[in-house]
């Protein structure tokens, strides 16, 4: 990237440059450096640190709203009701809004923590210099992606509003970059995990 000033548009510039860099460059990382200054794997230490952050939070909310709404439906169906048939039916429609909301929330406290165990998994890969772990959580990455271009597509295909499933692409786009990111990474830790053992046998040799 070239410093081309100070000013707010100059400045605008240089981050679309870098976006170019990021998803359209084959360059991206150049001999072991993001953007051509900072090291692949810090670069992607700390994305990865914001994804275990923020899947964690996920996490936790979907804990707490769950016990939350859990309190509340076990009040609502002991709520004292005069009228037999009217109690029934308050416990009927209970019944199913605490199915409907505990399949909702098991699948989103699930997806977030596979996420989550990913992101520490990326995370400790980094810091401990594994490749392996960088190269599960690609894989488990790349099949996200797919799942996600497949739902995105079918959900432009059979609603009449479109937005859901081009935001789902965008995020797929964005998300692909990271994934190259965490590919060169895995590149760059094997490649030293190699030497590394080269060195080893010379020196028992």
């Amino acid at each position: 990237m070239v410093h081309r000033g100070d000013d707010i548009f100059s400045c605008f510039t240089c981050i679309v440059d870098a976006m170019h860099c990021l998803v359209l460059s084959s360059r991206m990382c150049n001999k072991g450096k993001c953007l051509h200054c900072i090291p692949v794997e810090n670069g992607c230490l700390v994305l990865a640190v914001i994804s275990a952050i923020g899947t964690g939070l996920v996490l936790l909310a979907t804990i707490i709203l769950g016990i939350l709404a859990a309190s509340g439906l076990i009040m609502a169906s002991h709520l004292p009701d005069p009228d037999p048939e009217s109690r029934e039916f308050t416990q009927a429609v209970v019944g199913v809004a605490g199915i409907a909301l505990g399949v909702v929330l098991t699948i989103v406290g699930v997806a977030s923590l596979i996420a989550f165990i990913f992101s520490v998994l990326l995370c400790n890969g980094i810091c401990k210099r594994r490749p392996g772990q960088v190269k599960a959580y690609f894989i488990y990455g790349v099949v996200i992606t797919i799942l996600t271009i497949i739902a995105s597509i079918a959900q432009m295909v059979n609603e009449y509003d479109p937005a859901p499933g081009i935001g789902g692409l965008v995020g797929c786009a964005i998300y692909s970059a990271f994934l190259v990111l965490v590919h060169e990474t895995y590149n760059k830790l094997r490649a030293g995990a190699v030497f590394k053992d080269h060195i080893r046998l010379v020196e028992d040799y």
